[in-house]
């Protein structure tokens, strides 16, 4: 009687066994093929949307005007000598003047900065050969002149303290954060009536923006410029009559709506 129980405990073991087992193939079955289904979904939308939303793009710009209130220039000396030593104390003691009347009008150390030195020989074409005639000293200044109504007259003392090259004269804006501001705001209004007028002849209603990107165009104003070689325009003179003129700065915009 025990032995028949538990043989017929053993079977119905089995059979419950074999019945959890057929269950669980099952569900991986239906799980695997879940998943398949969903992979071959994601495959099948790789690199694209779902739905593909009408769109217009609108390009415009703004532009705002404005006096430069910063000026740059370069001023430099060049000395010409037999030796080394005699181009470097003659030019030093040029361009050390020129520092000393600079600063008198105002001009900051921060805003002198030397941005070139060199010494180079130089040599003299004579009986079919060269012949080495003395040696170059050049250094060279940028100034940054935060009052533009002394240019004139700092260009006037930089000739009369023996500068012989004068260049690379900029107009600029130093702060140009609230008139890039303003012209972007101009630029976005300009897009925007650009878009409704498209709209309207389109016969489409301009719904959310999507994107937005912009650029800014700040060109600067070069104005005097002069170089001479050798005593050139050292010993002064009549003032340079120098012009500001206005500065232009421009946002540009590009703006993509959704259409309906």
């Amino acid at each position: 009687m025990c032995e028949t129980n538990i043989d017929s405990c053993k079977m119905w073991a089995h059979r419950i066994g074999g019945i959890i087992l057929a269950i669980l193939a099952i569900c991986l079955s239906v799980f695997l093929v879940l998943e398949a289904r969903n992979l071959i979904k994601a495959y099948n939308y790789i690199g694209k949307s779902e739905q593909t939303p009408n769109v217009v793009t609108i390009s415009a710009e703004g532009k705002v005007t404005a006096v430069p209130n910063v000026a740059t220039v370069q001023i430099g000396t060049t000395t010409l000598r037999p030796t080394v030593a005699d181009a470097q104390a003659e030019n030093t003691k040029k361009m050390n003047d020129i520092i000393a009347a600079v600063k008198k009008e105002g001009i900051a150390d921060k805003d002198i900065k030397t941005s070139d030195y060199s010494i180079y020989p130089q040599y003299d074409w004579n009986g079919n050969k060269n012949v080495l005639s003395g040696y170059n000293v050049n250094q060279t200044l940028t100034l940054k002149i935060r009052d533009t109504k002394k240019i004139n007259a700092i260009l006037k003392l930089a000739g009369e303290k023996g500068a012989n090259s004068i260049s690379n004269l900029n107009f600029e804006i130093d702060d140009q954060d609230a008139l890039k501001e303003q012209a972007r705001e101009k630029a976005i209004v300009n897009a925007k009536e650009k878009a409704e007028k498209l709209a309207k002849s389109l016969g489409v209603k301009l719904d959310k923006i999507i994107s937005f990107s912009e650029s800014t165009d700040v060109p600067i104003y070069s104005g005097y410029s002069k170089y001479a070689e050798g005593a050139g325009i050292g010993g002064g003179g009549a003032s340079p009559n120098i012009q500001t003129g206005e500065n232009e700065i421009k946002v540009f915009v590009n703006i993509t709506y959704e259409i309906l």
